[in-house]
C-alpha cells in the first residue's frame, strides 16, 4: 500500500535541495585537506550508510517510517542519502582541522550524534521523515554514534594505509 503524505512540492523537498547546493557549495569553497579520492570516499561513505540504516528500518520487514511525500522510493529520496555525504565529508573535515585526540573522540562523536538529532527533528517537522509507523526518534542515537564511529575507523585505516605507501616510497 503506498501512503501519499502530500503531492505537492514543499518544505521537504527545499531542504533536500538547499542542503545539497549549500553543502556543495562549502566543499568546493573550503581549502583542500584531502586528496581528491579519499575525499570522494569519505562522501560516498555517508551515502552508503544513509541508505543502508534507512533501507535497513524504513523498508520490509520492520518499516518504521517513510522518507519525503510517498512511502515508495521517489529520486527525491535519492537526493536525501545524497545530502548525507556532505554530512559525513564534513565531519571528517572538521575532525582533521581540530586535530581530535584521546577522549575528544568520544565528545566530538557525541556533539555530531546530537546535531544530527537536530537535523533529523528539523526534517521530521517539514515532512522529510514520518514516525508515524512506531518510530521513536531517540532510536537514531545509537545509530549515528556508531555511524560516525565507523567513520572514524575508516578514516583511520585510509590514513594509515596512505601513510604506510608514503614510507614505502621513501624507502
Amino acid at each position: 500500500m503506498t501512503v501519499i503524505y502530500e503531492n505537492s512540492f514543499n518544505w521537504n523537498e527545499w531542504f533536500v535541495i538547499i542542503s545539497l547546493v549549500g553543502s556543495s557549495i562549502l566543499i568546493w569553497s573550503t581549502p583542500k585537506i584531502f586528496p581528491l579520492l579519499e575525499g570522494i570516499a569519505y562522501y560516498i561513505f555517508g551515502i552508503a550508510y544513509g541508505m543502508f540504516y534507512d533501507h535497513t528500518i524504513s523498508t520490509k520487514p520492520w518499516d518504521f517510517y517513510d522518507v519525503n511525500d510517498n512511502s515508495s522510493y521517489q529520486i527525491i529520496d535519492f537526493f536525501s542519502y545524497v545530502m548525507y555525504g556532505a554530512y559525513s565529508y564534513f565531519f571528517l573535515y572538521l575532525y582533521e582541522k581540530l586535530k581530535i585526540k584521546g577522549i575528544w573522540h568520544l565528545y566530538y562523536v557525541l556533539i555530531w550524534s546530537c546535531f544530527s538529532l537536530l537535523m533529523e527533528w528539523i526534517g521530521l517537522k517539514i515532512g522529510l521523515f514520518h514516525f508515524d509507523k512506531g518510530y521513536k526518534m531517540y532510536w537514531s542515537f545509537p545509530i549515528y554514534i556508531i555511524a560516525q564511529s565507523m567513520l572514524i575507523i575508516f578514516y583511520q585505516i585510509v590514513k594509515s594505509k596512505s601513510l604506510n605507501s608514503k614510507i614505502k616510497e621513501n624507502i
